[in-house]
Order: C-alpha cells, then structure tokens, then sequence
C-alpha cells in the first residue's frame, strides 16, 4: 500500500528537522517549508494527503494557509503544530479549518496519533497536560 503523501511546514529549521525525522518512517514527505507562502505553492502543487503547518509562520500563518486553500479544491486535512496552548487560538485554528491541533511540547506523543484521526475524519486536540 503506498504511504500516504504530506507537506510539513514550520519556520523554525530544527523543529522541521525533528519533525519529518518522525513522520517519514510512516508517511511521504512530498515538501517542506519554512514560511506559509511557500507552504501554500508546495499544497498547490503536491496536492497532498495532509499538511502539517506550523501556526505562526512569516508570509501566510497556519490560519492564513487554510484560508486559501479552503478558497479551492486542493483543500487537504491540516494538523496544526503550535507552541500556542491557549483555548482560544486552538478554537480559531479549528474554526479555520484544522482538524487537528497538537502543542509542540507534545509534538512526540501525539502529532502521528493525530494525523491518524484526522485520517479518518475525526478531530484531536493535545491534551492540555500529562
């Protein structure tokens, strides 16, 4: 069975590095980006299975990026990949779009649990502690 085909994006090297080490035992990385203009070309382009954006990004945030995209059919799951645990910004990133919020600090124990539900079209938000 062919895997799956993401994007992942993420304005912070390290943690984009950290990132796709985990996921691409399990999943096609098709692109990466560093800020959400080039995150939006790459979704554009690939047309993938899911994205993995970080929230704050310089060009087009998280939000902005989902934005766009609900503007045409290439409009794929998104996990959103946030320091941001504050309930209000995860409820507008799920209001934007999202199906899934994970907090980075979580990034380890919940980011392929969440790309799995949102898979099968169910919504997943980290907890707020352990």
């Amino acid at each position: 069975m062919a895997r799956l085909r993401i994007i992942v994006a993420d304005d912070n090297p390290a943690f984009l590095r950290e990132v796709t080490s985990l996921l691409v035992a399990e999943f096609e990385i098709v692109g990466t980006a560093t800020d959400g203009n080039t995150a939006l070309d790459l979704i554009r382009r690939y047309v993938p299975d899911l994205a993995v954006l970080d929230l704050g990004m310089p060009g087009f945030n998280g939000i902005e990026v989902m934005q766009e995209l609900a503007k045409s059919s290439q409009d794929p799951p998104v996990v959103i990949c946030s320091v941001e645990t504050d309930p209000d910004i995860v409820e507008a990133a799920r209001q934007a779009g999202a199906l899934a919020y994970v907090f980075k600090i979580r990034v380890h124990k919940d980011l392929i649990l969440a790309m799995k539900s949102v898979l099968q079209g169910k919504p997943f938000v980290s907890p707020a502690s352990d």
